[in-house]
């Protein structure tokens, strides 16, 4: 009977305190702890970022970190050096979202995950540009009134996003800060025209009157001042105050493009350069945030920029130049509407990049490595699995969210860690009993079936989960697979199907289809393919689904129900594996040619003891099965039946006990149980 104290460690188990302190390092990837990354409200160091937060994804939109991952690596670390954008750094094994160089000569533009370390220079990284787009007509602006402040005149309840509010936002981005109760923004002393015209906007955005302060004679500058504690509480919030904390809020970063070019030039008048007699134009921060946003807003207006980033020196901090040149200069005076001679286009600067709908291909200019002793960081992104750092789009393992999903399931499902085990057998995927806090048993190869059987019948009190991979169960582990039918223990079985021997660099498993070339494949695969659903259907599991790794709630979900299923449980993960099978197991591919099981469907056994039913669920399972392709396939749970017939209860039935409830020996330690009954009880 559970105890009180089991109640409460259950309540207790969370995601977090599944996590153990091992990490994938077979699997790709990390990134040093300074790596910026494109985030939704902002661009950060990787090492910022939280569960929960949004990071770009290589689909141009914006996705949900599930798990953030850290670990000290000591080893080689990649300098990733990209025209333009500057560079990443990352471990060997990390793969990179590029097209190779010989490809694009041919005129193929063909993207493919490459790990670091077989990149080459001449290559192109592939950039998205950032699709998000969010209209908004108007702000609302909230703020509680101080009874003790007279002098700040109330504000509107809400104000105009319109061209005058985002060129005056773009004004107080480069040059404003919050000094106690006012607004100041310093313009240069030649800059009276601006002063001018942020006074005007102030009035007609804000009705708040401004005041134009001479400080050309001591500073060199103009100042416009405005008054009021409440508007600069909250420009202070939404843009920040210090040039190190300017940022665009995230709402405006996402606008459409036509709008967003306001910002652009208020932007620009207060903080950029344009040289017409050198035909270059130019924006220089020392904010990491600004810089990446004013890089993405640029990107929306097809202009690529130039971003350096400039050693401090002196009493001068660390910053970033954001330079346009060549045909972009043309575009960027064009948005301006400033008269100017055109830019001519430079031979190098055709090669170093160009752009499609999808992505900006950017080259690679230098490729070299360091060693380093320190925490390293990855995530794991909903439904993409890939992020975007300042120069690069990056890619994980499938591994990582089928790790989630396991220690999600086990917590929703209300399982004891300390009754919980997990079973593996030897591939990509088996490395899982070292990730999570909970029991754990890593075997043979293509054995952890029967080690997983052994386990439940010693102790049915256990619960008892297998994670394993396409060739550890279906391969060498295939004759085990069937036989578990047979028996139909209570155990749950959830495997890792990416169609290729991963661990040993890309053979194709049973699972890969006929005719499917994959990159470490010399030529097409000339085996026919073996479906894991059908063949347990037949051999007599209760309970056959499918999923896949990328939509971890939908996946996790299914592993709840697996859980709580009495009896021998499948389920067949379809899994992302970027380095060996990319084409195929892709985010964007499984989208396309996964569809979840048709509404109508209902592969559930009412009345386990009907045999005409059981067999109509069956046939009805194995049609559905039997309809499908390997690029028109369905997710979800495609037979069920709870039936009370489970081994456990076989054995019982025959008055065999499990053997932890048998004395194993007397006061003198002379053995005293005999498992003969249930070792000839498992003789096939």
């Amino acid at each position: 009977m559970p105890t009180e104290s089991d109640d409460r460690l259950k309540k207790q188990t969370t995601v977090s305190s599944l996590t153990s302190n091992e990490f994938n390092d077979w699997c790709p990837g990390c990134l040093l702890p300074d790596n910026i990354i494109i985030g939704n409200p902002s661009a950060k160091a990787i090492q910022a970022f939280k569960v929960g937060d949004k990071v770009l994804g290589s689909d141009g939109y914006f996705h949900r970190i599930d798990e953030v991952m850290t670990h000290i690596h000591k080893g080689r670390i990649y300098r990733l050096n990209t025209a333009y954008f500057g560079e990443t750094t990352l471990t060997n094994e990390h793969p990179a979202l590029i097209v190779r160089k010989e490809n694009v000569a041919r005129g193929s533009i063909k993207t493919e995950w490459v790990e670091a370390e077989k990149l080459n220079v001449g290559d192109y990284v592939a950039y998205p540009v950032m699709k998000a787009e969010i209209d908004i007509d108007t702000l609302s602006i909230a703020y509680k009134k101080k009874k003790k402040d007279t002098r700040s005149k109330s504000l509107p309840a809400e104000i105009k996003v319109d061209s005058d509010f985002l060129k005056l936002a773009g004004y107080y981005i480069a040059e404003g800060n919050v000094h106690e109760r006012e607004i100041v923004l310093t313009f240069g002393k030649t800059e009276q025209e601006l002063a001018e015209d942020a006074k005007k906007l102030f009035s007609k955005v804000f009705g708040l009157a401004a005041t134009i302060k001479d400080r050309s004679a001591k500073k060199g500058s103009i100042e416009v001042h405005v008054s009021s504690s409440y508007l600069s509480e909250i420009f202070l919030e939404w843009f920040g105050d210090c040039a190190a904390e300017k940022r665009i809020p995230h709402n405006l970063v996402l606008l459409p493009p036509k709008k967003q070019i306001h910002l652009l030039v208020g932007l620009w008048r207060g903080d950029g350069f344009i040289n017409t007699q050198k035909l270059r134009t130019g924006y220089k921060t020392i904010s990491p945030v600004l810089k990446e946003q004013i890089k993405m807003l640029l990107l929306r207006q097809s202009i690529v920029p130039y971003v350096y980033k400039n050693k401090s020196y002196g009493i001068h901090k660390e910053s970033y130049s954001i330079e346009v040149k060549n045909s972009h200069y043309n575009g960027l005076i064009k948005l301006f509407g400033i008269k100017s001679e055109e830019a001519k286009i430079s031979d190098a600067a055709h090669f170093m990049s160009f752009r499609d709908d999808s992505y900006l291909y950017l080259r690679i200019r230098s490729l070299d490595s360091f060693y380093y002793n320190g925490p390293v960081y990855n995530f794991e992104v909903e439904d993409v699995n890939s992020y975007v750092s300042n120069s690069a789009t990056l890619h994980n393992c499938g591994d990582s969210g089928i790790v989630l999903g396991v220690k999600t399931a086990i917590v929703e499902a209300g399982l004891d860690p300390n009754k919980t085990v997990i079973v593996s057998g030897i591939g990509c995927s088996s490395k899982l009993p070292h990730l999570v806090n909970v029991n754990g048993v890593h075997t043979l190869h293509g054995r952890a079936i029967p080690f997983a059987e052994g386990i439940k019948l010693a102790n049915p009190d256990l619960n008892v989960l297998i994670d394993s991979g396409d060739g550890d169960t279906y391969g060498i582990g295939v004759g085990h697979f069937i036989s578990a039918g047979r028996r139909n223990v209570d155990i749950k079985l959830f495997v890792h199907d990416n169609g290729v021997y991963s661990l040993t660099k890309g053979q194709a498993s049973p699972t890969l289809p006929e005719g499917r070339k994959t990159k470490s494949l010399p030529a097409p695969n000339i085996n026919g393919a073996l479906n894991p659903l059908s063949l347990a259907i037949m051999a007599g599991y209760t309970f056959v689904a499918r999923t896949q790794s990328f939509k971890v709630k939908e996946m996790s979900d299914v592993m709840i129900a697996a859980i709580k299923h009495k009896g021998l449980a499948l389920v067949d993960i379809m899994q992302g594996c970027p380095t060996y099978n990319p084409e195929f197991t892709s985010a964007a591919w499984f989208n396309q040619h996964l569809k979840p099981l048709p509404q109508e469907y209902d592969g559930m056994v009412k009345n386990p003891s009907d045999k005409n039913e059981v067999d109509d669920k069956k046939l009805g399972a194995l049609k559905m099965l039997l309809s499908e392709n390997p690029d028109n396939m369905h997710t979800g749970i495609f037979y069920q039946c709870e039936d009370p017939d489970v081994f456990e209860s076989r054995l019982s039935a025959r008055g065999i006990k499990p053997p932890l409830t048998l004395n194993i020996s007397d006061k003198e330690g002379k053995s005293t149980t005999d498992i003969e009954l249930l070792l000839k009880s498992l003789e096939v």
